[in-house]
Formats: structure tokens, sequence, C-alpha cells
């Protein structure tokens, strides 16, 4: 994870959303500490229609943070094709190092718990 545009912090960042907040039905919520929220703007047209989704991420305290992120979706034509899906991620306060460790730290937590469960999962199959 290198920048707040590369895909390995989209794809953490993703991961992270649907470990604790599947199907995003929580408006608010905290992850390890970090107070999350999430809006939707959308609009559809006759012709097209977009959807914006914005996270809010905010680390309180002394070495805090916070982080923005906004994902698009933009739909043409008669079906409602996707058209085009840009996403980008913006540290409105606190330091980028601060962010990409705790990061670090939640990708790490959820490989270990996807081991974890593939653990359980093999130990099922085999009747132990």
């Amino acid at each position: 994870m290198k920048s707040f545009a590369s895909p390995s912090f989209f794809r953490v960042f993703d991961m992270l959303l649907s470990a604790t907040n599947p199907g995003l039905k929580q408006r608010r919520w905290i992850i390890d500490g970090v107070e999350c929220e999430h809006e939707r703007h959308s609009f559809n047209g006759p012709r097209h229609g977009f959807a914006i989704e914005i996270f809010s991420l905010t680390r309180q305290g002394k070495r805090g943070w916070s982080l923005m992120v906004v994902k698009e979706f933009w739909y043409a034509g008669k079906d409602y094709d996707a058209a085009r899906m840009p996403h980008w991620a913006k540290l409105t306060a606190g330091q980028r190092e601060d962010v990409f460790g705790w990061f670090k730290a939640q990708e790490h937590a959820l490989g270990q718990q996807l081991t974890a469960e593939s653990g359980r999962m093999g130990d099922s199959l085999t009747g132990e």
C-alpha cells in the first residue's frame, strides 16, 4: 500500500467494509477505534444516472486523523450499463503514515481471521 490511489489500498478498504458493515446496512459504525460514516447520493434520469458513496473515517486522539473515501458509479443508456466507476481518497487531517499503519494492521487482522476460518472449515470437512 503506497498511496490512497493504489489498488491495494482500495482492496483492503473494500475487505474492511465487507467484514465490518456487510451490505452497508449501518450508516455509522466503529472499526478498531476508528469512527466510520457512510453517505450515498444518487440521481437517475431517462438517459443516465449516478451514485456517489462517501465514507468518512475518523480516529480521535493525540495522533488522530481523518480520511474521506469517495466511490462514484456512473450509468448510461437504456439498460443503465456501467459507464465509469472512479474512486479516490483524501486525507483531511493527520499524518499519512498513521493512516497506512492502521490499514496495514487491519489487513493483517483480516488475514488472520480468514486463516482461522479456513482452518475451522478444513476441520469440519475432515471430521476433526
